[in-house]
């Protein structure tokens, strides 16, 4: 009886398993691109280099559920072009953060 039992647990992952890797789709990739640039925001708030000069912007959550997404994204860019300081502005993390903006 244990043995059978064994026996079908270890052959139900071999039955469920796909025979190809599924690929992403446009909506899994829109939802890791949305997962990666809320990281990249909150890395940048906690960075050495830049936590002074944006500890004043908000904590950005990209929904992609959401209609806003497109006004989100450009205020949060406005807002870093907006950085004063020039050591902070320019940094590279900054930089790359600025250039995912979508301008309609």
């Amino acid at each position: 009886m244990l043995a059978s039992t064994l026996l079908l647990a270890m052959a139900m992952p071999l039955l469920w398993a796909q025979p190809y890797p599924i690929p992403p789709t446009c909506y899994t990739k829109v939802l890791h691109m949305g997962k990666e640039i809320t990281q990249r925001a909150a890395e940048i708030k906690t960075d050495h280099d830049t936590y002074r000069c944006t500890a004043h912007l908000p904590n950005l959550y990209i929904d992609v559920h959401n209609a806003c997404v497109m006004s989100t994204m450009n205020s949060y860019v406005s807002l870093l072009g907006g950085l004063r300081e020039r050591r902070c502005a320019y940094t590279r993390k900054v930089q790359s953060l600025s250039g995912v903006g979508f301008y309609p």
